[in-house]
């Protein structure tokens, strides 16, 4: 029985692509920019042109500036970023295969559930929703405790990491989201941790199995 394929759109450095691999997908990425410590077969092309034949599922992570905090504070410029999660969407429900479109609160994507850090006992609480065309299921999302370190500090052993932009310890970020294969700053603040794909893909391996698409 052949590894269902996954294809893993605007992958960045693979925070997505390794826990569909734990999950048990072959997983293949796309990214406009290079992406020189992608754990896997990585193709660089624009990802909403790339062609959709041959995989089982698809995930997406539109860029996430357009919807951040920050920027929705009036602290950047919106126009600066892309507003790609709608054109995503159309072209992923159009294909008629399970999808997964990830990005974070504030984002328009169409909130199937809700993943935070804590529910996987990672030191990071790093919300994300994660729209699907399958039911998934959420963890229970268990009370917040921990403060969050301000951004570019380092936490104190009570406090969670904030993995964003500059980062006074960039080995501790590392560990706190579960990510051993990435170098930069960059590609930490951009990443999310693989906790969160490995759950989902379980859900989408079975959704797979009940529809017969994993055999040969």
């Amino acid at each position: 029985m052949r590894k269902p394929k996954l294809l893993d759109l605007f992958c960045g450095a693979g925070g997505c692509a390794v826990g569909y691999a734990q999950a048990g997908f072959e997983v293949v990425g796309v990214d406009s920019a290079p992406q020189p410590h992608y754990p896997y077969r990585f193709i660089q092309a624009d990802a909403l042109a790339f062609p959709l034949d041959g995989f089982d599922v698809i995930h997406a992570s539109p860029p996430c500036q357009h919807y951040t905090a920050m920027l929705n504070h009036g602290l950047s410029d919106k126009r600066r970023h892309p507003d790609l999660v709608q054109a995503t969407r159309k072209r992923l429900q159009a294909l008629g295969r399970p999808y997964i479109i990830e990005n974070v609160a504030g984002s328009p994507v169409l909130k199937s559930i809700m993943l935070c850090g804590a529910m996987f006992g990672l030191r990071v609480y790093r919300h994300r929703w994660f729209e699907s065309n399958i039911l998934l299921f959420q963890p229970e999302h268990v009370r917040h405790v921990a403060r969050i370190a301000h951004a570019g500090n380092v936490p104190t052993p009570e406090q969670f990491y904030c993995p964003v932009g500059h980062m006074g310890d960039k080995d501790g970020a590392q560990r706190a989201m579960g990510i051993d294969w990435m170098h930069t700053q960059s590609e930490i603040a951009n990443a999310i941790p693989k906790a969160y794909t490995t759950y989902i893909g379980a859900q989408l391996m079975d959704a797979l199995l009940a529809e017969g698409r994993q055999a040969v």
